[in-house]
């Protein structure tokens, strides 16, 4: 297929220090991936053998990013836990000292509506919690856990740079909700760093010129 043929030549080029970065372009999951790959971020995690890869959605006045990326609803609860916050969390941070010369203000969301769950399996009291006094001992700004119905409020985000949330919807539904076409998907945590519109193919509008570029202008 022509997009895994542009991919493979892609890394070779990377590989050979020929660019130190990848822009893709909106990829249809469902013809590319046939289930194989959760999605793009797990395809590449995997052909260049990076664990542990971030998605984060970038504009400049906020940025998000799911602890959990393409899985079901169903499982997220399971995928929650204290190493792989903390691991995400210190990637972005080291991120935007790196590329953005600033040390980022993260707030983190819990699981449960209100970070309320009287059971055991309480996320917020067992997994996130510690993850955070782990991150502030690091020497992280972080603040949280938030439920998510109220972070995304303007006077709250004036505080924070990122939004750390436990699954995709939860963080990418306010994101695109405040910035529309105007952020890009950034992926941490391989070799180089690559980028792409936060948006899909949108196969309704394929041929009639009418897609709207901005988040590809962004991209670049």
């Amino acid at each position: 297929m022509y997009i895994e043929k542009s991919f493979k030549k892609a890394l070779q080029i990377i590989k050979l220090k020929g660019c130190s970065g990848l822009i893709n372009g909106p990829i249809s999951k469902k013809t590319f991936l046939k289930g194989r790959y959760n999605g793009i971020t797990e395809y590449l995690a995997k052909k260049t053998n990076s664990r542990d890869p971030v998605m984060l959605i970038y504009n400049k006045e906020l940025a998000v990013c799911p602890l959990t990326t393409h899985i079901p609803i169903s499982k997220v609860s399971k995928k929650i836990n204290k190493k792989d916050i903390t691991i995400k969390i210190e990637k972005i941070n080291s991120f935007y000292k790196k590329y953005l010369k600033r040390k980022p203000r993260f707030a983190i969301t819990g699981l449960n509506p209100h970070c309320e769950n009287f059971t055991k399996q309480n996320k917020e009291k067992n997994v996130i919690i510690p993850a955070v006094k782990v991150l502030k001992k690091n020497g992280i700004k972080i603040s949280g856990p938030f439920s998510a119905d109220t972070v995304f409020l303007k006077e709250n985000l004036k505080k924070f740079d990122v939004v750390f949330g436990m699954y995709h919807d939860q963080v990418l539904g306010p994101m695109k909700t405040l910035f529309g076409f105007n952020a890009i998907n950034i992926t941490l945590g391989l070799p180089f760093i690559r980028i792409s519109p936060d948006h899909g193919p949108n196969v309704q509008m394929l041929g009639k010129n009418k897609s709207n570029p901005k988040s590809f202008m962004e991209s670049l």
